[in-house]
């Protein structure tokens, strides 16, 4: 089959083909992307059809087949049991509590310099121009002192533990790698 027979039958089929699809997903914008979708794939293994008397029933075997990996994708994933969940959330609860007192504890072994900032940041709330203000530092100072001492107590924190993250950061499990540490 030609490229100008195939661009030909294709065209005569796609309002056909659309209709088919937008019966089966919920609006028309799903309609025309998956509509689409189903035309990539047709041209790009446009080489393997060999009889062009066949094309609309490819076009829906295509369709059906986009369609199938459409809601495989969207098909939602089973949430863990009410009680697993709550035990689940109590423990990363405690673990955030854990790594939150080492990090004040060791915010509190900072030189003063790096110490001061980060306290009236982290723990009083003040943005950086206001502790600018109280210090009598200059802005950059400020933003400076805070970063470094954030860099100095992530440095102890990970010399001390191992720690996992979930996608959003936070931390949802931790290991000691000193005994002595995270006590």
């Amino acid at each position: 089959m030609s490229t100008v027979q195939f661009d030909t039958g294709v065209t005569e089929f796609v309002a056909k083909l659309r209709t088919f699809i937008r019966a089966r997903v919920p609006d028309d914008a799903t309609a025309d992307d998956l509509t689409q979708e189903t035309l990539l794939k047709v041209y790009r293994s446009r080489a393997s059809l060999r009889d062009g008397d066949r094309l609309e029933s490819w076009l829906y075997r295509t369709a059906r087949r986009t369609l199938i990996d459409y809601y495989r994708k969207r098909r939602p994933r089973e949430d863990l049991p009410a009680s697993l969940k709550s035990e689940s959330e109590d423990e990363v609860s405690s673990i955030r509590d854990a790594v939150l007192i080492s990090t004040i504890r060791y915010m509190e072994e900072l030189p003063d310099a790096y110490r001061a900032p980060l306290q009236l940041c982290e723990l009083e709330g003040m943005t950086m121009s206001q502790i600018a203000i109280r210090l009598a530092l200059s802005l950059t100072a400020v933003k400076s002192r805070i970063r470094r001492g954030r860099q100095m107590i992530k440095k102890k924190l990970q010399d001390c533990c191992h720690f996992e993250f979930d996608q959003h950061g936070k931390v949802i499990d931790w290991e000691r790698r000193n005994p002595r540490c995270c006590d």
